[in-house]
């Protein structure tokens, strides 16, 4: 967050000095920071001096914020910093703590996940909604960070975040699980695994699967063809069959394949948009691929007590809550407009963005206002 700019006049007219008008905010913003995080800043080695303009974990936060939340230059936001009389420190000097700052950054967003998490009711289903979105640096060609996020329903807050490297892939796996969770997830995130990890602490999954992502079986062992059932629909209709996850260590996990007819013009448009997708791979759909593309399949360990298939089809449609939030996330705090090359600095300046986020998203759910400022006599 930038630092607002006043000036003070004396009672004879000339210009007694300087006021950086947002101290107020800033102590509001301090605020829903959580306990502690002034002293993880030595801890993490984002600060490793005694002394100097970038010693004071205040400060280094409310410089490294500005400069996420307003997409300026590190010139820019040195200047300015010296200009609103916050820090007289050169733009390397800025950088250099930038690059250092990411696992302090990280653990601060950490913590408070962790506390939004606590906060929630544990005797109730609860909606988590998974997905990741890519980023890459300036001049590449390909992905650099990958960015997970579970948003939580009805609250539609952020419940958890993890940024990775390209390799970084979208599992299950990669989040913690509490009982009751209901883990909603698109096609890569199918997997015997992944199913396997969120029963085995309490949760439920509702996640779309392709028809060989996730191996589904009958009560009696059979190997089940989602196709077979599928082929039985007419368009617009929708069905559910009972199925099976078989694993070595877990043993077998009950749940339902839920199957959705799309209509033919829905129909027309998936399969065009697997031949598309295929096509930029250089790459021919088979036909096993393209018949798949007219049905959604559905796997979910939820009884039918608490969900029909309807129901089920529903609740995996609520997914655009998830993909509203990525699109806030990037226009709105412009976490895909990376302007740095190397990987280091890249990587806080996103972690600095999605911190941006969850404040804004912590001051809005307390409804807190910015405290209203003295109006100056004439602003710079």
């Amino acid at each position: 967050m930038e630092a607002g700019v006043g000036i003070r006049w004396d009672q004879e007219g000339r210009m007694a000095g300087v006021v950086v008008v947002a101290d107020r905010d800033w102590r509001v913003i301090r605020s829903v920071l959580p306990d502690g995080w002034r002293e993880t800043a030595r801890q993490f080695f984002a600060i490793r001096r005694r002394r100097g303009p970038l010693s004071d974990p205040d400060v280094l936060l409310r410089m490294l914020l500005g400069l996420a939340a307003g997409n300026h230059p590190l010139r820019y936001t040195a200047r300015h910093a010296r200009a609103t009389g916050l820090a007289a420190v050169s733009h390397v000097a800025l950088f250099k703590r930038l690059r250092n700052s990411a696992p302090w950054i990280e653990s601060i967003i950490q913590t408070m996940l962790v506390e939004t998490l606590a906060a929630l009711p544990r005797n109730v289903l609860r909606l988590r909604l998974l997905d990741a979105t890519c980023v890459s640096r300036p001049g590449s060609k390909g992905t650099d960070f990958r960015l997970h996020v579970i948003v939580g329903l009805p609250e539609c807050t952020i419940h958890d975040a993890e940024l990775t490297d390209a390799e970084g892939g979208e599992s299950f796996t990669r989040f913690a699980v509490q009982p009751g969770d209901v883990m909603v997830g698109d096609r890569c995130y199918g997997t015997a695994r992944g199913v396997a990890h969120v029963h085995a602490r309490g949760g439920y999954t509702l996640v779309r699967i392709n028809g060989t992502s996730l191996t589904l079986n009958s009560g009696e062992g059979a190997r089940i063809d989602p196709l077979k059932f599928a082929r039985k629909l007419r368009p617009g209709a929708c069905s559910e069959v009972a199925v099976q996850v078989r694993q070595t260590k877990e043993g077998a996990i009950e749940g339902r394949l839920c199957i959705y007819a799309l209509t033919k013009e829905q129909a027309e448009v998936s399969q065009r948009r697997v031949r598309q997708t295929k096509g930029k791979k250089q790459k021919r759909a088979g036909r096993r691929a393209i018949e798949n593309a007219k049905y959604v399949f559905v796997f979910t360990s939820l009884s039918r007590s608490v969900a029909t298939a309807t129901q089920v089809l529903a609740l995996y449609r609520l997914r655009w809550q998830i993909e509203l939030a990525f699109k806030i996330l990037k226009s709105v705090c412009g976490i895909s407009e990376l302007p740095h090359r190397r990987y280091a600095p890249g990587r806080a300046w996103l972690l600095a963005k999605l911190l941006c986020g969850l404040i804004a998203e912590r001051l809005a759910s307390r409804s807190r206002a910015f405290p209203p400022g003295e109006a100056p006599a004439a602003a710079a």
